[in-house]
């Protein structure tokens, strides 16, 4: 799954497509915004950060 802008917690249409692959015991891989897609999936909760953090760079 890869990365992208914007907020998973809208993302139904993927969310329910990662729980069947979950389902199936097919691996998955997520990086960023799919990694937040996978936990959504697997029922782990996410949050907006009060700053943003964008590489190595912290506010």
């Amino acid at each position: 799954l890869s990365n992208g802008p914007g907020d998973p917690e809208p993302c139904d249409y993927a969310i329910n497509a990662i729980k069947v692959f979950l389902d199936k015991n097919i691996p998955i891989f997520g990086i960023c915004l799919g990694h937040q897609l996978l936990s959504l999936a697997s029922g782990a909760k996410t949050m907006k950060m009060a700053h943003g953090h964008h590489g190595a760079n912290h506010p």
